[in-house]
């Protein structure tokens, strides 16, 4: 049916690729000559719809979908639009619109550009194969620029800005970096990431989105509370960028038509080192992932006050299970009350008797025989650190010196053989191929010099690995012992000092013997375990 007064609705539309590409195709241009062209031809022009920086492959456009529903509701009978790529790069969605939505509403479409035909079906595939090839280049660029170490985010991680003469580039902001500093030194107090988040919002600590925008004279557009999460501190925690690496490509998109971001494993994130200034040290990122791969989580009492320094770290000997903080009111002969601290095995305080038994310590207890101890330890390594560690590895099994060396000195023999055996295979080939050496021979020496070769390459496989156990272990313990020397004068146990030297505790149950109550501790220290001897060694001296 001819429609006698048209009601113009005209489509605009540019995506960032056409705005790179520099093709003449500007939102203001397209609306330009779409009006122009409705009045010469005497139209009323409806409405201008209009989507800047979306790609046609993306049909949620908030333009697009107001012209639609207009069309619906019958406001418009004509769209005008400068050619049918600005509708949009998939075919088929194309296609089902022009072909099926606009003539069920009494919707005629007219290109500025192109006849309305049945060529349209092959020009929309060839628009859609335009943008397919568009987002593979794309893709491929900021791959090699990752993987070059070239920072692709839209924004700077918080503690860093984009250097001014290079927007690939990271650089210390002196901002924020004292910010994440905390939040890390925070982190090795023991504190969770709510707490940490809590103390920020406290101290009027900007965050991130807010800061990003302040540093742009604008408002935060972004709907938030303007608040620290605990998100956003595990986030900032658990990011490799503050030692200086940039791990890329975490997320992408399903296909160049459905531009919906999903998670990638982690094969496939893009990882380069060193290639900023760090703001965390190595040491101090070692210890935060190690609290969070424990999964610690500390809470406060119920009472409101802070957690005990030992809350995640103790457990039963006999069951395994987690010590539980019991804190009680005692009544004194005096009538008023004192608060009693103690940890009991977690299973026992659920289950009761029937799943173990109490394994119960006082705090108090508990803080005296780990603070003695790691003074102990670290006096001891203080005053003879080489023959404290040289026992520690003979203690943990570990292998001699002069067994690495023996190893490493096979492992050369080995090396030295399998380059000879591939000289050998390689010169047999050549003699083969030359009629040198008969087929038979050459099948026979060919089988003994591979099933060789295999052999040795995999003793020298072995050989690697237990050097590199070794090593790992004298690595081990070598921190260990650079770590707990600082503490030969240890007073006050805090859970930094906790959280940086002990792994877990283990509790055994009280026993009476001489009428005094005993109580086995045994404490796991981090990179080297128990150590329970250590003391008998420095008394051996």
């Amino acid at each position: 049916m001819a429609i006698t007064e048209r009601r113009v609705g005209a489509y605009a539309r540019l995506s960032l690729e056409d705005s790179r590409a520099g093709e003449s195709v500007s939102i203001e241009n397209q609306k330009f000559m779409l009006t122009k062209h409705a009045k010469e031809m005497g139209w009323k022009l409806v409405e201008i719809y209009a989507d800047d920086g979306f790609s046609g492959t993306n049909q949620n456009r908030p333009g697009l979908q107001r012209m639609l529903h207009d069309i619906k509701q019958g406001h418009i009978n004509t769209l005008l639009v400068k050619d049918l790529s600005r509708l949009g790069r998939n075919y088929l969605e194309v296609g089902n619109l022009a072909e099926v939505t606009l003539p069920e509403y009494g919707c005629e479409l007219i290109s500025l550009n192109e006849k309305i035909d049945d060529m349209m079906f092959i020009r929309n595939w060839f628009n859609e194969q335009h943008s397919k090839e568009t987002s593979k280049k794309v893709r491929a660029v900021r791959k090699i620029f990752a993987e070059n170490g070239k920072h692709m985010g839209t924004v700077a991680p918080y503690g860093y800005r984009k250097n001014p003469d290079n927007k690939y580039q990271l650089v210390i902001d002196e901002n924020t970096t004292p910010i994440v500093r905390q939040i890390f030194g925070l982190r090795l107090q023991g504190k969770s990431y709510r707490a940490i988040a809590l103390h920020l919002n406290d101290s009027g600590v900007m965050t991130p989105s807010d800061y990003t925008y302040e540093g742009k004279d604008g408002s935060n557009p972004q709907k938030t509370n303007h608040c620290w999460s605990g998100t956003a501190i595990k986030r900032i925690l658990l990011n490799e960028v503050y030692i200086g690496n940039l791990v890329q490509g975490k997320k992408g998109t399903i296909s160049y038509k459905n531009q919906r971001l999903v998670e990638k494993d982690e094969s496939e994130w893009i990882r380069v080192t060193d290639t900023h200034e760090p703001i965390i040290s190595m040491e101090i990122w070692e210890r935060v992932q190690d609290l969070h791969n424990k999964k610690y989580k500390p809470r406060n009492k119920s009472n409101g006050k802070p957690p005990s320094v030992f809350t995640g770290l103790c457990y039963c000997a006999d069951c395994g299970f987690k010590l539980k903080n019991d804190n009680r009111c005692e009544p004194k002969k005096d009538g008023t009350y004192y608060e009693r601290a103690s940890f009991l095995c977690g299973n026992y305080a659920r289950s009761g008797k029937g799943a173990c038994t109490a394994h119960v310590i006082g705090e108090p207890a508990l803080i005296e025989i780990i603070t003695t101890q790691i003074r102990t330890h670290a006096q001891l390594v203080k005053c003879d650190e080489k023959r404290i560690v040289a026992e520690i590895l003979r203690q943990q099994n570990a292998e001699s010196l002069s067994t690495q060396r023996a190893y490493q000195s096979e492992l050369k023999a080995h090396q030295k053989r399998i380059a000879k055996l591939n000289t050998f295979i390689e010169k047999l080939y050549e003699d083969r191929v030359n009629g040198i050496v008969p087929e038979d021979f050459f099948r026979r020496q060919i089988e003994k010099y591979e099933q060789e070769r295999i052999e040795r390459v995999q003793t020298a496989e072995t050989l690697e690995k237990k050097i590199s156990e070794i090593k790992l272990k004298s690595d081990n313990v070598g921190t260990w012992a650079k770590q707990i020397k600082r503490y030969t004068e240890l007073e006050t146990l805090d859970s930094e000092t906790l959280l940086l030297l002990v792994d877990k505790i283990v509790v055994g149950e009280a026993q009476k013997i001489d009428g005094k109550r005993v109580c086995d501790v045994r404490v796991f220290y981090n990179y080297v375990g128990n150590i329970s001897e250590i003391a008998e060694i420095g008394g051996a001296a």
